[in-house]
């Protein structure tokens, strides 16, 4: 009996000795998602240490600071092979994408990795008590931090640069920084909410709905709305209920394309206005815009009286045409393009593909029985005019010798 209790005895001082051993640190874990963000100033010099764990979504970031803007934040998503970490250190100009800042140098320790679908990083900052535009104090009992969760969608990448999808969840804390204080070295992993305190309730992002808007407004005018605009003047030769629509069509179009300006200041990747999708699309507004003055010249020509005769296809008709499906074809790629550009899922890029084929074709069809059509109708004038002059030629009297 005494034997067990002096081996019970030391036990409990061991474990006693280990909790003192530990790095002071203060703790945010969050019940819901099981994620935990911990972390340690040291008291004898300006490191900063940080012990991160959540759930594998596509990224996790904590950042200090009550607001984007200025923050400094910690960003967590998967490596190239996915099978480890890759911890990038962002600055936030304002309610947008964070940019990577290499003047932050951060540090993943031993024991940084991916382990059952979660982040794990334990990590050292030798430079993050302050940045341009902000500073981390170590004095306060009630730091202002903030916490986001990327989407569910891939993200696998070594570069700190990666482009990021706008987040779909956050919210705000407050840290002791004072309790974090002392000897320095990564907090130990826990599952208790420790000098840290949630502040307000967690927001779903519902912000990505313009990116979502921009995408249907214009797959919406260029696979849909297009074609029934193909059929309406190719099959019905309705020409005022085609520039009506055709309006419609370039409203569509218009703030299509204004909420893609809008929301391309977001992000890293797309606020120069430089990748090809943005091109393409500045190229494809100036030629619908083309295809709309060529079309006003047009139905000032179509205002002339007819003849019984053919109409034959004018410059501006041929202009017209060949521009119309040349710009619907650039919309098309531009499309393809915009996914890509977006991330987008593989099945999302094939199904666009797979629509814009099954589309494709009943607008091939119209061209093809408007060609006959009016294929058909000049033989048949040139036959009419044919019998009407031979008719003429056998009318007229015959010379006399």
């Amino acid at each position: 009996m005494n034997y067990f209790l002096v081996h019970l005895v030391a036990f409990a001082s061991i474990l006693q000795w280990v909790r003192c051993d530990a790095p002071p640190a203060s703790t945010l874990y969050l019940s819901d998602t099981k994620t935990t963000f911990s972390i340690n100033i040291p008291d004898n010099s300006s490191d900063v240490y940080i012990y991160f764990s959540s759930p594998a979504f596509s990224w996790v970031a904590v950042g200090a600071g009550d607001k984007m803007a200025n923050s400094l934040s910690f960003i967590m998503y998967p490596s190239a092979k996915n099978n480890n970490v890759t911890i990038s250190p962002r600055i936030a100009s304002g309610h947008s994408e964070p940019t990577f800042a290499p003047e932050i140098q951060i540090e993943a320790l031993p024991g940084t990795t991916i382990n059952n679908d979660s982040f794990v990083l334990n990590a050292v900052c030798h430079n993050c008590r302050s940045w341009r535009g902000g500073s981390l104090d170590v004095s306060s009992t009630a730091q202002p931090w903030l916490y986001a969760f990327g989407p569910d969608l891939e993200l696998q990448s070594n570069a700190l640069d990666a482009p990021l999808r706008r987040h779909h969840a956050y919210g705000h804390f407050k840290m002791d920084m004072v309790q974090a204080t002392g000897a320095g070295g990564v907090p130990e992993p826990s599952a208790v909410m420790n000098g840290a305190q949630l502040v307000g309730t967690e927001k779903e992002d519902n912000g990505n709905q313009a990116t979502i808007a921009h995408a249907i407004l214009l797959a919406f005018a260029v696979l849909v709305m297009t074609p029934i605009n193909v059929v309406l003047v190719g099959l019905f030769k309705t020409v005022k209920l085609h520039i009506w629509f055709s309006v419609l069509v370039m409203m569509f179009i218009i703030a299509g394309f204004g909420l893609g300006i809008s929301i391309s200041g977001e992000y890293n990747r797309s606020k120069h206005f430089a990748s090809p999708h943005q091109v393409l699309g500045f190229i494809t507004i100036i030629a619908f815009l083309a295809i709309g003055v060529i079309g006003g010249f047009q139905s000032r020509q179509l205002r002339v009286p007819s003849t019984n005769a053919p109409r034959q296809a004018t410059k501006l008709d041929t202009a017209h045409t060949w521009l119309a499906r040349g710009t619907w074809l650039l919309a098309v790629i531009n499309g393809g393009l915009g996914l890509q550009f977006a991330s987008s899922p593989m099945h999302t890029r094939i199904i666009y593909a797979l629509v814009t084929l099954a589309l494709t074709l009943p607008m091939v069809i119209v061209y093809l029985l408007v060609w006959r059509r009016q294929r058909v109708k000049k033989e048949k004038f040139d036959e009419d005019r044919d019998v009407v002059l031979e008719a003429y030629y056998l009318s007229q009297p015959k010379p006399t010798h």
